[in-house]
């Protein structure tokens, strides 16, 4: 469910969803440039076949490039496009999610607001991990950002996000259905 509240907060009007196969591959790849198939599908635990077809797709839609290991000509590695890593993903990240978790999680307003502030702690732990105990906040005090906006991954991440800059149809065999 949070997968589909990301991706339908920061999605542009009128684009397909993105199966989550695709938004692991794209981030692993965004995280080890210049990787062979066989460790993208160890990493992100997908089939080899499904991450080459993926990278195929993605590869003709611009978004990924794909090369060969000078020392093994017979391994593939794949890299983000150059021109899809310089795009600027900021503007999406940035977006209110409110309506999202509405929209996605069927609640209302102050189901919503308790969600969020759920959603605010999580981002402080994740995002802001360092070894020991978070440092406390003054009672009562929220964070200093506008509502109804959380971070959806660290800035430097491409994520789903990379995608909508080439949207098409998923393939017959790449469902996005959020349990792969």
């Amino acid at each position: 469910m949070l997968r589909e509240i990301a991706q339908t907060a920061t999605a542009n009007e009128g684009e397909r969803p993105v199966a989550a196969s695709t938004v692991a591959i794209v981030e692993d790849v965004t995280d080890h440039p210049q990787s062979p198939i066989t460790a993208i599908a160890q990493r992100t635990g997908l089939a080899q076949s499904l991450v080459s077809r993926t990278v195929d797709r993605l590869q003709a839609l611009g978004v990924l490039t794909v090369g060969h290991d000078p020392a093994d000509g017979r391994r593939t590695l794949v890299s983000v496009d150059p021109q899809t890593r310089h795009l600027d993903f900021a503007d999406r990240a940035a977006r209110p999610i409110a309506d999202a978790i509405r929209q996605v999680a069927g609640v209302n307003r102050e189901h919503q607001r308790r969600i969020e502030a759920a959603l605010e702690v999580l981002a402080d732990e994740l995002l802001g991990c360092s070894p020991g105990p978070p440092p406390a906040r003054p009672a009562g005090r929220r964070r200093s950002q506008k509502p109804g906006r959380v971070p959806m991954r660290p800035q430097g991440s491409l994520g789903h996000r990379a995608l909508g800059a080439a949207q098409a149809p998923p393939a017959p065999d790449d469902d996005p259905h959020p349990s792969e």
